[in-house]
């Protein structure tokens, strides 16, 4: 927690209250927040969403961002963020990229949305943490009820789809301006259990939701693959070379050791999804540089797993 609280004190942008909001928590929250120039607010434990609208609720400021503890601010993300909300007063709330760190499997990347998006990219499939988001006060006002207490998981989504579904515009600034820590103990909404419970009950919220998501994967395998691969078949063949390799991998093994092969499959989606990045950012010079040398360490750790998990197995 006092990362995520210092990340905000060493911002560009310095017109800013910080209020930490304790959800009767054992550990010694108080004691840190004292150590910093913060409002302390205190409740019986009640999850994320109801210490997100207390939080709100003793706020002062025109735009609010709900940064958990494993969340911390690159210093220059209010400074963009806010220009982007003072430019267009219809804007409800401005994402970013973000950069993650994986304790588990000790990496970081970096989550960018597609270069060319709309409001709709929320429904297929955000890569990134849409509560971190800047929020314009108005727009969550205009909301019949804050954030859901009764998700799971993905609250922070569903306030980003409501408000959109009562007409304020967003807008994303394509820059890792976030970064955010994933380990066993935080609340991510990767749990699959919690998130397959969440996907349930936002797709019932909106019904456009699933057949959307239908048609866009539909896209991705048809349309859009054939434009990947006429804007940048260099990187798109390679891709599919890369798959494939990595496909033939995790089938010519034999797997002895249950929890290297969680960790392999964990590394082999990261290998994918930066891929699916690489492909998406290939005009950008720095984020191809960025994503190609991810995805060679990436696996490379896949390899030291496989040949791990191999030994233990002769053994």
């Amino acid at each position: 927690m006092a990362a995520a609280i210092e990340s905000v004190l060493k911002q560009t942008y310095q017109n800013i209250e910080i209020l930490v909001v304790d959800d009767g928590s054992r550990d010694n929250t108080e004691k840190i927040a004292k150590r910093y120039p913060v409002q302390y607010i205190h409740q019986i434990h009640q999850g994320v969403a109801t210490a997100r609208n207390n939080g709100i609720r003793a706020s002062n400021g025109e735009f609010f961002i709900c940064l958990d503890a494993d969340d911390k601010l690159l210093p220059k993300h209010l400074e963009k963020t806010v220009k982007v909300m003072l430019e267009n007063p219809k804007i409800g709330f401005v994402l970013t990229g973000s950069k993650i760190w994986n304790e588990e499997l000790k990496i970081e990347n970096i989550w960018m949305p597609q270069k060319i998006y709309h409001k709709y990219s929320l429904h297929t499939g955000w890569k990134g943490f849409p509560g971190c988001a800047l929020f314009r006060r108005a727009a969550f006002d205009s909301l019949e009820y804050g954030f859901d207490s009764g998700l799971p998981a993905m609250e922070d989504l569903d306030v980003c789809l409501r408000i959109l579904r009562e007409g304020w515009k967003v807008k994303t600034v394509f820059e890792p301006l976030h970064w955010h820590r994933i380990h066993k103990g935080s609340l991510d909404p990767k749990d699959p259990q919690k998130r397959k419970e969440a996907e349930v009950a936002i797709s019932r919220k909106y019904g456009f939701r699933k057949p959307y998501r239908t048609l866009s994967a539909l896209y991705q395998r048809t349309l859009g693959a054939f434009t990947s691969l006429i804007s940048h078949p260099i990187e798109y063949l390679k891709s599919i070379k890369r798959k494939t390799t990595i496909s033939i991998w995790m089938r010519s093994h034999h797997w002895v050791n249950s929890v290297n092969k969680e960790k392999a499959y964990e590394l082999v989606k990261e290998i994918l999804m930066t891929n699916y990045l690489l492909i998406n950012w290939s005009h950008n010079k720095q984020l191809q540089k960025y994503y190609k040398e991810k995805i060679r360490s990436f696996e490379l750790q896949l390899q030291g797993v496989i040949n791990s998990d191999a030994i233990a197995g002769s053994n």
